[in-house]
């Protein structure tokens, strides 16, 4: 899933930078655009938005009271001006492939035809999200649900819930009973191994030629720390990756 956040600036820029933040985290999602920023003089507007909105699978078009935008010389509110931003992200998403889905933002309604010029004619008649700014998570969840049709994770369904104390504690533990459990585990393997050792000790100290069985048990005990340090941080490598992974599509995209 890849989505292009269409909005007004003086109207939903607090919301697109929240749901850009919340996509971000989503596993399921492999994109966020945010807008279409830094344009280069003699770049053409309309092709540079259009070859973005084709990479995507869908466009959210926020809408917020002010979303029409403020009233112009001629009477009319700024989405009736030909070079509104808004309008040619509209009009290019409603004559494209991906699945456009208006976001109400609070108290907004949507458009009706009368309210927007005769190129976005078809957008008051597309079903649209109501999203509340005070229940954002779960409203989220629900339009996730809603296009990708199933649940994950815990807390919300779709990211992770960030760690307690007691998260990290019990992970922490789970970690810890894993590495002494593969540590005990060698022990009693060394001592099936038919390799003259009794034990960890006498079989490092023939591995790496120690004289002194002394070093030999401090090497142990030096591994012994070292395999429990690496059971306690193991559960949490998965989570790590997956925020790498997300950090990364965040910063390919284009902002």
């Amino acid at each position: 899933m890849k989505v292009f956040l269409s909005y007004r600036r003086a109207d939903s820029q607090v919301s697109a930078g929240r749901m850009a933040q919340f996509l971000d985290a989503i596993p399921a999602v492999a994109a966020v655009f945010l807008d279409v920023d830094g344009i280069a003089p003699g770049e053409n507007f309309a092709t540079r938005i259009q070859d973005t909105l084709a990479q995507v699978s869908h466009v959210f078009l926020l809408i917020g009271t002010q979303w029409a935008g403020p009233i112009g010389s001629g009477g009319k509110p700024r989405i009736f001006e030909d070079d509104d931003m808004v309008r040619a992200e509209t009009r290019l998403a409603l004559s494209g492939k991906a699945q456009v889905v208006p976001i109400l933002i609070d108290e907004a309604r949507m458009p009706r035809p009368g309210d927007v010029p005769a190129d976005l004619k078809a957008l008051p008649s597309i079903n649209a999200f109501a999203l509340r700014t005070a229940h954002f998570d779960e409203d989220m969840d629900d339009l996730l649900d809603a296009l990708l049709g199933h649940k994950q994770g815990r807390g919300s369904r779709w990211r992770e819930a960030p760690l307690t104390v007691a998260g990290v504690a019990w992970r922490a533990a789970a970690g810890l009973l894993g590495g002494l459990a593969l540590l005990v585990a060698l022990g009693l393997a060394n001592r099936l191994a038919d390799n003259g050792c009794y034990d960890l000790a006498c079989t490092l100290q023939a591995a790496f030629g120690l004289d002194d069985a002394a070093d030999a048990l401090a090497l142990l005990w030096l591994a012994g720390i070292a395999l429990l340090a690496l059971g306690a941080l193991a559960p949490f490598v998965p989570r790590w990756l997956r925020r790498r992974r997300s950090l990364t599509r965040r910063d390919a995209t284009l902002r």
